[in-house]
């Protein structure tokens, strides 16, 4: 069965369980294949997904203090992330989807610091992806040009995809 193509913007919701990261080809080719927003290049889509245990972060949190935190999250993950029953749950989302980044970056012997990757919400609520140094220079590497992440969690488990869209040409290479 042939993937669709999934189309870059705020977010797959209702994504599979699947915990792999792997690239979605379109079933069409030739003159129908995607092009990239300018009409040129075909494009390739990368998608990745992971799931952690908020009770795994609690405990980091209650073990290890600031130390965890900032050694994870950046400041502006800790301050959204900063109060309330859901903390442990929101951060948990946001290690979900550094890892999920990470499958899809396909860093191999460079591997950035969780740092350069940070979840940030929008003013409707929604989520994106801001990269940095090292996690930067991997997508840059990869040709992606657009990243879109979902996030969501519920008792003890948090679950975030992420889906980008990269160059054919940078795929190949």
């Amino acid at each position: 069965m042939a993937a669709r193509p999934v189309p870059a913007g705020r977010g797959a919701r209702h994504a599979g369980r699947d915990a792999g990261a792997g690239i979605l080809k379109s079933a069409v080719t030739g003159a129908d294949a995607p092009k990239g927003k300018a009409g040129g290049d075909p494009v390739s889509l990368r998608a990745g997904t992971d799931i952690a245990s908020v009770d795994d972060v609690r405990s980091s949190l209650s073990r290890f203090g600031s130390r965890y935190l900032e050694r994870v999250f950046t400041p502006h993950e800790i301050d959204s992330c900063s109060a309330g029953s859901l903390r442990a749950a929101s951060l948990a989302a946001r290690f979900a989807a550094k890892e999920a980044t990470m499958k899809v970056l396909r860093p191999g012997d460079r591997t950035p610091p969780w740092t350069t990757i940070e979840v940030r919400q929008d003013a409707t609520g929604a989520c994106e992806l801001r990269l940095a140094g090292a996690a930067a220079e991997l997508a840059a590497d990869a040709g992606i040009s657009e990243m879109a992440v979902s996030l969501s969690h519920e008792r003890d488990l948090a679950v975030a995809v992420v889906v980008a869209r990269c160059s054919d040409a940078a795929e190949r290479g």
